[in-house]
């Protein structure tokens, strides 16, 4: 059995997974724009996977992890979306199209 913190890590994967497929499917209109959150959340997940969101007395760590995470997710997308390729960011789907 999963303990309760790692089930929510694995909800954050599905839905990052979820995100980056209607990121794809919405590849020539809005999906680079949907690739932002998708980054997010899978970063999110990455952090409660760690275990940077336990329940705790102070909020600190929580709030400077989201805080890091936001100060990540931007400036990774923007590098994704000016300087790599569609075909690459979107690869595992290539083989579908």
């Amino acid at each position: 059995m999963l303990k309760p913190m790692k089930m929510v890590a694995i909800g954050f994967y599905v839905l990052a997974f979820l995100l980056y497929l209607l990121s794809f499917l919405w590849g020539f209109s809005i999906g680079l724009y949907v690739l932002l959150p998708t980054i997010f959340v899978l970063l999110i997940g990455i952090a409660v996977n760690l275990g940077l969101y336990k329940k705790q007395k102070y909020y600190v760590v929580p709030l400077i992890t989201s805080i890091v995470i936001c100060g990540i997710t931007y400036p990774l997308w923007h590098f994704l979306v000016l300087n790599v390729d569609d075909a690459f960011i979107f690869f595992p789907f290539i083989f579908f199209v």
